[in-house]
């Protein structure tokens, strides 16, 4: 999990913004990155971190960089 301080909430945040920015459908995001609706509606909105796999499976899908919602610190 990506999880040093709060790094997993900065790193959900940034994904959180870029959806709402780019107007993505999570049903198709969900569905693209190959992650349940329900999961990827959990770690968006309940989660305060991210499972590796997870966070790599969502860039793949939106075909953004690994590092692309890392915050630079």
């Amino acid at each position: 999990y990506i999880k040093e301080g709060n790094m997993g909430e900065k790193v959900i945040r940034n994904i959180n913004h870029y959806i709402l920015e780019n107007d993505i459908s999570l049903k198709k995001l969900a569905k693209t990155a190959g992650i349940s609706y329900n999961t990827l509606w959990g770690i968006l909105n309940r989660n305060k971190d991210i499972a590796l796999g997870d966070y790599i499976a969502i860039c793949k899908a939106l075909k953004e960089p690994i590092d692309f919602f890392i915050p630079i610190e």
